[in-house]
């Protein structure tokens, strides 16, 4: 390839009992970002209000007060409420600091 630039390794290496504890740290954190991913897909696409509060990682009177206090979208059917789990996903990082 024309401009390409060759990339070289660079090995390092780390004492046993680093190496170890960093393989730890990498598992553990890959772990935790798999239940979060299987938790929050464990939540169907349209939530209920306890649903929706659990989602968000609250409590529903928490879930009230922002229903109160922000624009949350929601779907009203004959009285029914749902929350769309896509918007809650926006409204949170819309929030994100």
């Amino acid at each position: 390839m024309i401009g390409a630039e060759k990339m070289e390794s660079l090995q390092v290496q780390l004492p046993n009992d680093l190496r170890e504890a960093t393989k730890t740290m990498i598992g553990n954190a890959l772990s935790e970002a798999i239940k979060d991913v299987q938790n929050k897909n464990s939540f169907p696409p349209y939530l209920n209000k306890g649903e929706a509060s659990a989602y968000c990682g609250v409590s529903r009177g928490i879930f009230n007060a922002w229903l109160k206090k922000y624009d949350i979208p929601t779907i009203q059917i004959e009285g029914v409420s749902r929350f769309r789990r896509k918007a809650l996903d926006e409204f949170m990082q819309q929030h994100e600091k």
